[in-house]
């Protein structure tokens, strides 16, 4: 095992504190380790992420709400706060997000202000960290993320087995091996940064003895994780543990100068290895290894699919070609897919077809909603970083064992980027952000000339900013969970005039208005249907062509092609044709 010399802990400048510090890890405790394995449950409409957002933002929003007020309250002198430069440069990227939509085609106010508030909570989630996180307590969160990642593995085993039956709290999925995340790959990554963590206490200790107990726990573990990882046949999450766990070892090989060896490292990396080749076995003889074997063949034999990606990132380049300056918004990618792949599918007409909210690369994905100047930005701020990193390594400078592990968990996450969608998942977003401030404190400059803070009054405004933002959040979002309760009962009601009014009412709240706002189109048609009135299909039709050009998807796409072939509305069939599976034109106009 490998153990610090000294229990090395960042120097912070700062005097006052800009939240207690036993109240930011209980936040971020909830906020980083509960989220991943919360099913919302049949009672909400959202059933599956709308708690876990609460779980996730409310916590943070509070610690937010405390640090803005003191931030307020005190100012400068009794803080003594300063800002350093990563920091600087996130916030004024939420800045140049605030004024976007002068500029950027946005359609979708709803989105934009849910993915607002997204990136907000990973600044505050950071600044925080940065300002007032204790390293001792990272261990706590790691156990408990690990345990979180262990149960979802074993929700997954039941899922897959179709032993869910009666347990509601687990998403109803049977034959699926996907946890309470929803998704394969997500639930590969969440058990990737689990098992990459639980890997790092296994060989890397602060300081004073580890119980027996714990050890074996912690063994145990390991071996579930592993199993769980073979089995989501996640390949972009098991290469990415690869990755994070390759650049911590390196990283500590380099820096052993200023940790010592005591005596059965080696043997515990090979014990690790072993775990992971031991698991692989189990999962090809009775578990879904032979499925993973099956996709990185296909992988290494049609490389140029690049796993299926190629025409989403061919589509991700057409978007970015139509909006090179602008980019098309926060959070409205998805709502341009369909318009930038029919125009991708004229140059490359042997790209497959399909609609994707997401490129599955977040760089690609920033450059389409931000623009050259934004994706610019991130790439500058990233290899900013990659420098300081390196130039950290090369030097051998002394790193705190928390620095290690945030390092080699920025790489798993970030590699991981490249292939699907961590940004998007605030449950596992969250720990880059946190990941992040713990690093930073110990490899980035502290400040520079243009971040310094050199009057009160700076703040005071932005802790008075952080506190109403905070506040109009907790507000915003309380307001979505009461509407989402009101689409629930409108979808269960057997009044159509109260299901209408109920939807009506949920409408009125910005955070989940355009999913009201879909609801009422099929509402009517709906209706329509067992009415036979054809205003209520006029109706239906109208509100459903809003929608769409709102948020365009297949779907909705597809019903509305339908619905205008069968009202014999040839110019509206024909301006949404395009859109369509070329595969499919000649079953929908027969």
């Amino acid at each position: 095992m490998i153990s610090a010399k000294r229990a090395k802990e960042p120097k912070i400048e700062n005097k006052g504190k800009l939240i207690n510090s036993t109240v930011l890890f209980l936040c971020l405790l909830v906020s980083l380790t509960i989220p991943n394995v919360i099913f919302s449950g049949a009672g909400w409409y959202q059933s599956l992420h709308l708690m876990k957002w609460a779980v996730a933002f409310a916590p943070i929003a509070l610690a937010a709400a405390w640090a803005g007020t003191n931030m307020l309250l005190k100012g400068k002198k009794k803080l003594n706060l300063e800002m350093e430069p990563f920091g600087v440069v996130w916030l004024f990227l939420i800045l140049f997000l605030t004024v976007q939509p002068l500029w950027a085609p946005i359609t979708s106010v709803p989105t934009f202000v849910r993915e607002w508030f997204f990136f907000a909570a990973l600044w505050i989630t950071y600044f925080l960290t940065y300002h007032d996180f204790d390293n001792r307590k990272l261990v706590i969160l790691l156990w408990f993320g690990a345990l979180n990642a262990a149960l979802n593995v074993i929700f997954a085993e039941l899922q897959y087995r179709d032993l869910i039956k009666d347990l509601w709290f687990i998403l109803p999925t049977p034959g699926k091996y996907i946890g309470n995340t929803g998704q394969q790959n997500m639930l590969g990554l969440w058990v990737a940064m689990m098992l990459f963590s639980s890997s790092f206490m296994f060989l890397f200790k602060r300081g004073g003895k580890v119980s027996q107990g714990l050890q074996w726990a912690n063994i145990v573990i390991l071996f579930l994780l592993s199993w769980g990882l073979w089995n989501t046949t996640s390949r972009s999450a098991i290469l990415s543990f690869v990755v994070g766990f390759g650049v911590l070892l390196l990283t500590a090989s380099r820096l052993k100068e200023h940790i010592s060896v005591e005596g059965r490292v080696w043997k515990r990396a090979i014990l690790l290895g072993v775990i992971l080749v031991t698991t692989l076995v189990g999962t090809i003889l009775y578990g879904r290894g032979g499925a993973f074997l099956d996709k990185a063949n296909n992988m290494l034999t049609q490389v140029e699919e690049v796993g299926k990606r190629d025409s989403i990132w061919a589509t991700a380049l057409t978007m970015f070609k139509m909006h090179p300056l602008t980019g098309v918004g926060l959070g409205h990618f998805k709502w341009n897919y369909l318009e930038a792949q029919k125009e991708m599918l004229k140059v490359y007409p042997g790209k497959e077809w399909k609609f994707t909210l997401w490129a599955h690369n977040e760089i690609f994905q920033w450059f389409c909603e931000t623009g050259l100047f934004g994706g610019m930005v991130l790439v500058a701020l990233g290899g900013w970083w990659l420098w300081c990193f390196a130039r950290a390594v090369l030097s051998k400078k002394a790193l705190s064992l928390e620095a290690l592990w945030a390092c080699g968990l920025l790489f798993l996450i970030w590699f991981d980027a490249l292939w699907t969608r961590p940004f998007h998942r605030i449950e596992d977003a969250l720990w880059m952000a946190f990941a992040f401030a713990i690093v930073n404190r110990e490899i980035l400059p502290k400040n520079f000339q243009w971040t310094k803070i050199r009057r009160d009054y700076m703040v005071r405004a932005l802790g008075g900013a952080i506190l109403c933002f905070s506040l109009l959040g907790i507000f915003s979002f309380g307001g979505a969970m009461v509407a989402d309760k009101l689409m629930v009962r409108a979808l269960r009601s057997k009044d159509p005039e109260v299901a209408r009014r109920l939807l009506e009412e949920a409408q009125e709240h910005l955070m989940v208005q355009d999913l009201a706002e879909k609801l009422i189109a099929y509402h009517y048609l709906e209706k329509a249907k067992y009415s036979g009135n054809v205003e209520d299909l006029v109706e239906g039709i109208n509100r459903l062509q809003t929608y769409f050009n709102k948020e365009p998807q297949s779907r909705e796409l597809y019903r509305l092609i339908y619905l205008y072939k069968a009202f014999g509305d040839k110019k509206m069939l024909d301006s949404l044709i395009g859109y369509a599976n070329p595969s499919s034109l000649d079953e929908i106009l027969k």
